[in-house]
């Protein structure tokens, strides 16, 4: 199991949400995932709960901005923060200091 769905599946399973790991697992390995394919820098991943949502966020060291991609039904990349946005209630981005932090939120039921 990749790292940070070990990690959301360790929390969710201390947090007594076994619905979240599926939905949560995916959408972090979709924001690691991002900065290792587009930022390449290091991160550090968050994984906390805020009853009713389960907080997910990943800052990394680039300024770029996290945008959906435009993936054509054919490529084989490019859906990530589609994904993304389907599974999360909400998302988003902003800047830090050095990067930004990309954030998702879904539910804590």
């Amino acid at each position: 199991m990749p790292p940070g769905r070990e990690l959301v599946a360790d929390a969710c399973t201390r947090w007594n949400l076994p619905e979240a790991v599926g939905p949560a697992s995916v959408v972090l390995s979709e924001l690691v995932g991002n900065v290792v394919r587009h930022a390449g820098t290091p991160m550090q991943v968050t994984v906390t709960l805020r009853r009713p949502w389960l907080h997910l966020t990943v800052v990394d060291g680039s300024h770029a901005a996290a945008e959906p991609g435009r993936a054509g039904q054919r490529d084989e990349g490019g859906r990530g923060l589609l994904l993304v946005r389907e599974l999360a209630d909400r998302w988003g981005s902003a800047p830090t200091g050095d990067g930004k932090a990309v954030w998702a939120t879904l539910p804590a039921n």
